[in-house]
């Protein structure tokens, strides 16, 4: 066990690093690198992004033998020759979804040790499998969807992404939540395109049906992987959110979405159909 989720992940960060990079992994509350990415630099953004999603791992891991461990919010810093300025550019894929994964670690670590052990050990076979940087970080958010639906029930779930959403940076509340949502997962490239319409009145839930043409993370015809929108809605509502009546399209999906408030917190991680 301890060489599948420490050595093996170990080895996993030291092969993002380089020898000379412009890009730095640190602590949010400290501004130094905590271990194990202490000293280690990255070449790019993506790289440092994927290296924090990793160390954080590391570090959940770490904490099942010593809850000691320290929990560091971790974020890549940009200090190019010898500079300590920190990058502010949009985010791109990689970082979005390593952002996020980092997030649901934290909320995982030490209450749900299988969940998080289901997760490492999908992230550390797709690594094994594929080169592809865009690749491995969907499937990281996949399989983090694949194991909240599999093993924890709605409300715990409902619980685990509402803890992670609250350790991103908040978002704000306008009158259209679900439009804001998509928009920025459409900006960090997990969508090509979205639309909404409307569905029938639900009065104080203004339930939406909506579009995702070209969604990347997916797990099979039949299930969509809906984690991050439930993350988007929750970091500007704070409402639980359900999805429902998944239907697959010729180019994506078409879901209901609504606020769902004190609903049973169904379709969170997963929405599955049968058509």
């Amino acid at each position: 066990m301890v060489g599948r989720t420490l050595a093996d992940i170990r080895d996993r960060l030291s092969a993002l690093g380089v020898a000379v990079g412009p890009y730095r992994v640190v602590s949010a509350r400290t501004g130094t690198p905590p271990f194990p990415v202490a000293g280690m630099q990255f070449p790019d953004r993506e790289t440092a992004a994927e290296a924090a999603s990793v160390a954080t791992a590391y570090r959940s891991a770490l904490r099942r033998y010593d809850p000691r461990v320290t929990v560091h919010g971790l974020i890549v810093c940009e200090a190019p020759w010898g500079t300590d300025a920190v990058g502010t550019g949009a985010s791109s894929l990689p970082e979005y979804c390593h952002a996020v994964a980092g997030a649901l670690f934290e909320a995982l670590s030490g209450r749900h040790r299988s969940v998080e052990r289901a997760v490492i050990d999908s992230y550390l076979d797709a690594a094994e499998e594929t080169e592809d940087r865009e690749r491995l970080c969907l499937a990281m958010l996949e399989s983090m969807a694949e194991a909240l639906a599999d093993h924890l029930d709605p409300a715990v779930q409902a619980d685990t992404l509402r803890e992670a959403a609250g350790q991103l940076p908040g978002k704000p509340s306008g009158p259209e939540p679900v439009r804001d949502a998509l928009s920025d997962l459409e900006a960090a490239g997990l969508v090509d395109e979205t639309a909404i319409d409307p569905a029938a009145a639900d009065v104080g839930r203004r339930p939406r049906y909506i579009t995702l043409r070209n969604y990347r993370p997916t797990l099979s015809a039949l299930r969509c992987p809906v984690l991050p929108i439930a993350v988007e809605l929750l970091r500007r509502t704070g409402i639980t959110p359900q999805m429902a009546d998944g239907e697959r399209t010729a180019d994506g999906w078409r879901l209901l979405v609504s606020l769902a408030g004190d609903r049973p917190a169904e379709g969170m991680s997963v929405v599955t159909t049968t058509a």
